[in-house]
């Protein structure tokens, strides 16, 4: 995929998430998120670095060597929350408010 490419993807999904009631629909919100966070990674990697990571497994590791440490930090949060969360209940819209806060931490680390 070309970086442009994985810039409008990202968009597009977030665009969607953004709809979503942070309440009711927190469970999506955060694979969202997750997934657009995904691909503004793979747009920022390439334009910083000319190259991006394929998969989730390795990011972070990838990303601090490559001294994008912000992103990694973020991604390992976000990454925390989607995993600990699946079976839990909150439904306070909280979990969806921190992972678009995460989101924006992420394109503003990326100069989005």
């Amino acid at each position: 995929m070309k970086p442009d490419d994985h810039l409008t993807k990202a968009q597009r999904i977030e665009g969607s998430v953004k709809k979503l009631d942070l309440a009711r629909d927190w469970e999506v919100i955060i694979e969202g998120v997750y997934g657009a966070v995904l691909h503004y990674i793979a747009y920022i990697a390439e334009t910083k670095l000319g190259k991006h990571h394929e998969t989730h497994k390795g990011l972070p590791k990838f990303l601090d060597e490559s001294n994008l440490s912000g992103l990694a930090e973020a991604f390992r949060e976000l990454e925390s929350l989607r995993q600990s969360r699946w079976y839990g209940g909150k439904e306070d819209g909280e979990i969806s408010r921190r992972v678009l806060s995460i989101l924006e931490r992420i394109k503003q680390e990326g100069g989005l």
